[in-house]
């Protein structure tokens, strides 16, 4: 049975531009840049061939063992385009906790990071932003109060 949370992997087009963008954000590499070339990994995803890049990510002062996973596919290379709306069937953002979103978002947008709204918005015990990485996923900063 399952034990416990591993990853979460986002495909990219771009590994370095991803790389630079979760940085800004305050995620580290916590394993570099791999290059595979890996027939059997193709057949367990039902791919013609498993070239590819990866590296591992994750929060500076992480107090889990969760990471990001983040591939940029080389062969078959990275087709299709990132959720439009967060309505959209299937894992839609990925979600990070803040201690003071008020500061984080401050942070960030003095580093260039932008926002869908200006300023984070309240419901329940939650105060919540979105921004998107660089192929369009949603990424969520919010606090719990």
């Amino acid at each position: 049975m399952i034990q416990d949370f591993q990853h979460v992997c986002i495909a990219c087009r771009d590994l370095d531009r991803s790389i630079r963008f979760y940085e800004t954000l305050g995620l580290q590499v916590i394993e570099p840049i791999r290059e595979l070339d890996e027939d059997r990994l193709a057949q367990a995803m039902q791919l013609p061939r498993g070239h590819l890049r990866v590296l591992h990510m994750a929060p500076r002062d992480a107090t889990s063992s969760i990471f990001i996973d983040l591939v940029q596919w080389l062969d078959p290379s990275p087709t299709g385009e990132a959720y439009d709306a967060l309505n959209h069937v299937g894992i839609n953002r990925l979600a990070f906790r803040v201690s003071d979103i008020d500061a984080t978002v401050e942070a960030l947008q003095g580093r260039g990071i932008p926002f869908l709204t200006e300023k984070p918005q309240s419901f329940g015990p939650i105060r919540t932003i979105v921004t998107t990485d660089p192929d369009g996923v949603f990424i969520q900063l919010l606090e719990w109060l």
